[in-house]
């Protein structure tokens, strides 16, 4: 591994591809260029690395702007589907990636200038399964909002230790996963739910081997108001609460079943599973006056134990 770093410190091992950048994108055209003019504005070679954008059945210019992009530029693979939602973009994306290692930008986000390069031979030096890199929120007006950051003080660590020892941010969009790791134990995102990213970590954090957490801010996450998260639409709002449900289930079931009692990660996930809960019983007293979505979701949790 330190002779193939050595050799593609500067140059990248240009016949290979070390990076495959997955870009989900639906209904974005007024943030697509940014985000895309982010990925170009890196320090190392475009035959190093291939930016995949799958547009998922939008219904704006999305694709236009993609092909307007792809045309001007020749940097950018275009795949188009019919809405899967954000998972199921994710993993047409990593079902079409050539690089060894991974990275997901949502299509409002943008990683910052010259970065890559750095957090590629991170990689590259400590043959990493997961990198996470620190991230700051932005508003649209460019004020930092927050900033998410963790360190394991150039340490690699296991899954189980860190879980057991690191706070680390659920995003999948501040993390490098190396590809035939999440191929290996067959990690793809759960279709068509959102939150998806917490339930996707756990299980690839606790299967690796490898990882490490640096301090260096590389992404910026756009808050805007009509995403998911924020949305005051009521039938998203019932779907979020439910996708919740099935999260912490997801979560659960894996801590039960694979990670044990015995493990270091056992409390720490238990911990997680608690958060969850907390945060989808304040989400159903304050976002709805159903009678019936209230008492079901009492009945699931009960039903779970």
């Amino acid at each position: 591994m330190k002779k193939e770093t050595e050799n593609c410190v500067d140059d990248f091992c240009e016949s290979n591809v070390l990076l495959s950048i997955i870009v989900p994108v639906y209904n974005v055209e007024k943030y697509l260029g940014t985000c895309i003019q982010s990925l170009l504005n890196q320090d190392i070679t475009s035959k190093s690395y291939e930016i995949i954008t799958i547009n998922d059945g939008s219904t704006d210019n999305s694709l236009k702007t993609l092909e307007e992009i792809k045309q001007k530029t020749g940097r950018i693979k275009i795949l188009s589907q019919k809405n899967q939602g954000l998972s199921g973009a994710r993993n047409t994306g990593l079902n079409n990636a050539k690089g060894k290692y991974v990275l997901f930008v949502d299509s409002d986000d943008i990683i910052l200038p010259n970065s890559l390069k750095k957090i590629i031979n991170i990689v590259l030096e400590n043959n990493l399964d997961i990198l996470e890199f620190a991230a700051s929120g932005i508003t649209e007006n460019n004020k930092i909002t927050y900033t998410a950051s963790n360190s394991t003080q150039n340490k690699v660590l296991n899954g189980e230790d860190y879980i057991a020892t690191i706070s680390y941010m659920s995003s999948a969009c501040n993390k490098i996963y190396r590809l035939d790791f999440l191929n290996k134990y067959e990690l793809r995102f759960l279709p068509k739910v959102y939150i998806e990213d917490i339930e996707f970590n756990t299980r690839a954090i606790y299967h690796s081997n490898r990882v490490m957490a640096i301090d260096t801010v590389v992404a910026h996450f756009l808050q805007r108001e009509g995403s998911i998260t924020r949305s005051k639409n009521f039938n998203k709002s019932k779907k979020m609460i439910y996708d919740i449900f099935t999260v912490l289930t997801s979560i659960n079931n894996v801590t039960e079943n694979i990670v044990t009692e015995k493990s270091r990660a056992y409390l720490p996930l238990k911990e997680t599973i608690s958060s969850l809960i907390a945060t989808m019983l304040l989400r159903v007293l304050n976002e709805t006056k159903d009678y019936q979505i209230k008492k079901d979701i009492i009945t699931k949790l009960k039903k779970s134990n």
